[in-house]
């Protein structure tokens, strides 16, 4: 009996790592992805074309259909080709990766309605915050024409699901499930003389208790807060000789090597490919993700997911993170969370478990294990597969 087709679209699959759930999602599906151009994008200041693995072999199909406009942002582009291909090809689910105001989603819903319309239709979005004031009652018609256009969503986070929900969503239509998981081969615990090496590697300190951060360096991620508490630690717990990795590129670089220039704890890393951060988390004594939500004229936001936090957990590394967004749900474990925006708060849990030996290695032990059970990218495609093979048997919804 042939495998039912499944089509999904979504710039996030522009590089190979983003698409690894695909392979294993490949037992259940013929898959067909339609993803960007390579080109000239940036991605954390380096090209995209780094990030891919070229010549690589795949079970399913890759197809790089042009985007207009040129350059445009992941909301605000549709596909040359798109079209054709709907023409040339029949499918039993299309999914698109992308949120309900994405043009992208509009262009895959008319195509889909026009040429296929037998196909169930789906959509995977992130979004888990409501906006304020007239953007808000604007997106807000837009996901209650999303909710009425589709057959099934995925929502990255509970937020998500809620918000589906809320504009008329039916509940089982909607799962949750992560976008990208991690490979076990590349995330797992570092053993101390290995530790010595990959510092010695990223030109880091051998010695003392390492703190990391990785991601953007923007105010969202809680990096003002995070430099207090460590100088707090420092200054309460001076035999515990505590440095700083930050990793990554952002707008606040510039005061950050400011920063690094007066305090010789501070160390700051350009961002890496994906091949690269695995080196990074194993180095590591304790992961940080400080993320705060931002209301602002600049845009409405809470962390989403946070892949670092999976990335540091699978890597035996004992990772921390704020009450913001999705933070607490992808921990999954209260005595590793602290309060968002609260500096004494944040350095009460580093001091516990910079403290903690025994407790600490316990505890990071116990988010690997939940990191292995749900976040690599064998346990997202089942979790993934099993719903869409249960859309594809129920009736269309729309």
């Amino acid at each position: 009996m042939p495998k039912p087709a499944l089509l999904i679209i979504g710039h996030t699959y522009v590089t190979a790592f983003n698409r690894c759930k695909l392979n294993p999602l490949c037992e259940s599906f013929e898959i067909t992805c339609v993803t960007w151009p390579l080109n000239d994008r940036m991605h954390f200041g380096s090209p995209l074309a780094e990030m891919e693995q070229v010549g690589s072999t795949a079970p399913y199909d890759l197809i790089r259909l042009p985007i207009w406009p040129r350059g445009a942002k992941p909301t605000g582009y549709v596909h040359w080709g798109l079209i054709q291909l709907l023409h040339e090809r029949a499918f039993d689910l299309v999914l698109v990766d992308a949120e309900p105001w994405a043009l992208i989603r509009w262009q895959t819903w008319m195509l889909v309605r026009c040429i296929q319309p037998n196909a169930r239709l789906g959509e995977f979005s992130w979004e888990n915050v409501e906006r304020p004031g007239l953007k808000g009652l604007l997106l807000g018609v837009a996901y209650r024409f999303a909710t009425r256009t589709h057959d099934f969503s995925i929502s990255g986070n509970s937020a998500g699901r809620q918000l589906f929900l809320r504009y008329g969503a039916h509940a089982n239509s909607n799962r949750v499930a992560a976008q990208i998981g991690i490979d076990e081969q590349d995330f797992y615990p570092a053993k101390a003389d290995e530790r010595a090496v990959l510092r010695r590697e990223l030109a880091v300190p051998e010695s003392g208790f390492l703190l990391g951060f990785c991601g953007r360096l923007t105010e969202a991620k809680g990096l003002r807060e995070l430099l207090k508490a460590v100088e707090a630690i420092r200054k309460t717990h001076p035999a515990v000789d505590v440095q700083l990795i930050l990793m990554g590129e952002g707008e606040m670089k510039e005061e950050l090597t400011n920063f690094a220039q007066r305090h010789d704890w501070l160390h700051l890393l350009p961002p890496c490919p994906h091949s690269g951060v695995a080196d990074f988390m194993r180095c590591l004594d304790v992961f940080v993700l400080p993320s705060k939500p931002q209301r602002s004229n600049r845009g409405v936001w809470e962390e989403q997911f946070g892949h670092v936090l999976i990335e540091a957990m699978a890597s035996g590394v004992l990772t921390l993170g704020s009450s913001s967004g999705a933070i607490p749900e992808v921990i999954g474990m209260p005595e590793a969370i602290f309060q968002h925006s609260d500096v004494e708060a944040l350095t009460r849990i580093l001091g516990r478990w910079i403290l903690d030996d025994p407790g600490r290695s316990q505890l990071a032990a116990a988010q690997r294990n939940r990191a292995l059970d749900h976040y690599t990218h064998d346990a997202l495609a089942k979790v993934w597969s099993t719903f869409l093979l249960e859309r594809l048997q129920a009736p269309l919804l729309t």
